[in-house]
């Protein structure tokens, strides 16, 4: 039987062909040999497939799952089910790792000890330049923090809303049993750190680049439910759910309400700030986000927001009366 992996990355595949031998060859290309590369084909039409086979006939380590559709979430979670790493990182098909980059978690892992560890990432290319806020939240100052606060998780720029810039160790996601939630076909990333991180307790967060994001493709997922913002707005509602079902069962909504109150109100009021959303459909929506905070008994911490989270709340409430 073979050993099990220092590092487990995990690709999720579909219908990337024009860009995958990028995303594989940084994976031969790593410093460190003990990397297991797990590519879930997630029902690809091209020759993505193709790719991947030819990539495991060149190297043992590459695990190739071919499996039926079933989304981002599902592909993830397929190579999850089989990764034997002490670490977990995800790589998407269409950018690729850094040299260093599983050689630096795991020593990294080893220096900490840390279960997530958050690295800064390239933006490629240079030209078009990414957006202002791309810049600040995927540069990452470092430092370590040995124990969960709300700041760790709600301050810190870098710790969502992407997943790809961080690893995990595989024993803080099995013991709580954290998977990507199936049921989001947008903001799955984000539901997974927020539930995640206050499983943890130890956080390194260093500023070496070791993922490069490919910040513009072409018909990526971001950028067709950008067309459709009420398609967004009603999946993020969604995640918004989701994350709120997860910390109660966890007993995080007890210890920290008013954090993860002020987050969801402002992510979901911008959202609903969209001029291209009929009134109708903000109020529905604005009325189905305070219909959650009742439901999760959030009501009483309305009133311990900050300043800009009584902002938020108070366009949101305006919101609901259309």
């Amino acid at each position: 039987m073979k050993s099990p992996a220092k590092v487990s990355v995990i690709i999720p595949v579909y219908n990337v062909a024009e860009y995958l031998p990028f995303a594989l060859q940084s994976c031969l290309d790593q410093t460190l040999y003990d990397v297991e590369f797990i590519c879930v084909n997630d029902g690809s039409s091209d020759n993505s497939l193709e790719i991947l086979r030819e990539y495991e006939a060149k190297d043992e380590r590459f695990i190739i799952i071919d499996k039926k559709n079933g989304g981002v979430s599902s592909a993830r979670n397929a190579g999850l089910k089989v990764a034997t790493g002490k670490w977990i990182m995800f790589l998407d098909p269409d950018d690729y790792l850094s040299k260093n980059a599983c050689e630096r978690v795991w020593i990294e892992g080893e220096e900490g000890p840390c279960h997530i560890i958050n690295f800064g990432t390239e933006i490629v290319p240079k030209q078009p330049k990414a957006t202002p806020w791309h810049y600040y939240a995927l540069s990452v100052p470092t430092r370590r923090f040995y124990e969960f606060t709300p700041y760790v998780l709600f301050g810190e720029p870098s710790a969502k809303p992407f997943i790809w810039h961080q690893a995990y160790l595989k024993d803080l996601l099995d013991k709580n049993g954290i998977f990507f939630n199936e049921d989001l076909k947008l903001g799955e990333d984000q539901a997974f750190l927020i539930c995640t991180y206050p499983c943890a307790s130890k956080f390194s967060f260093i500023e070496d680049k070791l993922y490069n994001y490919r910040f513009v493709r072409n018909n990526s997922a971001m950028q067709v439910l950008r067309k459709d913002p009420l398609k967004k707005l009603k999946q993020h509602i969604l995640v918004v759910e989701k994350i709120f079902d997860f910390w109660q069962k966890k007993t995080f909504l007890e210890k920290y309400p008013v954090d993860l109150l002020s987050w969801a109100i402002e992510f979901i009021t911008i959202d609903l700030e969209n001029d291209e959303l009929e009134k109708d459909a903000v109020c529905a929506l604005a009325t189905k986000l305070y219909g959650l905070i009742e439901k999760y008994g959030l009501n009483s911490s309305i009133k311990n927001l900050d300043k800009a989270g009584k902002s938020y709340y108070k366009s949101l409430v305006k919101m609901m009366k259309g």
